[in-house]
């Protein structure tokens, strides 16, 4: 299965280990169970017999928390991860995995966005947060669809022809293309086998927020190397 943008941020989901108490104190009176860990309270507020009052109600609490800590925006990412996983089904059907991957960076871009600007009194919070997520997956998908060749791999398919991998990085810094610091993102997580995620932790950087400079970047320098704008013989010095 691939290792995209969602599977990693449920991974990191399932890693936290926060106190859910406040959270479950919402809950108790209309569950008969109480849950014990965020995958349980996940399970609660899918339930069919949870009333949307309720899962209102827990939402307001995450998304104060949410906004205030980021290992709380972890965890309202996770808690809506079915329905930011059923978005992107939909959303990269028919896609390459590269362009798959940027539906999925902006799925979980969009989502925390929407977070950031949501008023608590609104009703449905948590549909109206997946709503605004798909909505930024869909934007991603149309912008891949309009693209005349897919931004593939890196490696095989863009930089090899041009010459060295790492020393067209260096070309397009030179350039102006990508910054050093991407250029430093794509050399290391697509050249050097390191995960986004571990990168993320590295610098201590949201792994969604990183993953969309990553994207961004790539495609400016996939388009620089596609017209020929940028190769690695624009560093090789001129014989007289």
């Amino acid at each position: 299965m691939r290792n995209g943008p969602l599977k990693n941020a449920e991974r990191e989901f399932l890693k936290l280990d926060l106190d859910i108490s406040d959270l479950v104190a919402l809950l108790a009176p209309f569950v008969d169970d109480r849950p014990t860990t965020l995958l349980e309270l996940r399970g609660a507020l899918l339930g069919e017999s949870m009333a949307r009052e309720v899962r209102d109600r827990v939402w307001r609490r995450l998304i104060v928390d949410a906004r205030d800590r980021e290992e709380w925006m972890v965890a309202a990412l996770g808690l809506a991860m079915p329905a930011l996983k059923a978005s992107a089904k939909d959303l990269c059907k028919g896609l390459d995995p590269r362009a798959a991957e940027e539906v999925e960076e902006e799925i979980l871009a969009g989502f925390v966005a929407a977070l950031r600007q949501a008023d608590t009194a609104w009703h449905r919070l948590a549909w109206t947060l997946r709503c605004r997520a798909h909505r930024s997956g869909l934007r991603a998908r149309k912008e891949a669809l309009a693209q005349p060749v897919p931004v593939a791999d890196l490696r095989s398919t863009v930089l090899t022809p041009t010459g060295n991998p790492d020393m067209v990085l260096q070309a397009a810094v030179h350039q102006g293309v990508i910054s050093v610091e991407e250029a430093d993102v794509i050399g290391r997580t697509r050249l050097e086998g390191v995960s986004l995620a571990s990168l993320a932790r590295e610098r201590g950087e949201a792994y969604w927020r990183l993953a969309k400079r990553r994207s961004r970047a790539e495609r400016r320098l996939a388009d620089a190397v596609r017209s020929r704008r940028v190769s690695a013989r624009a560093l090789t010095p001129s014989v007289a």
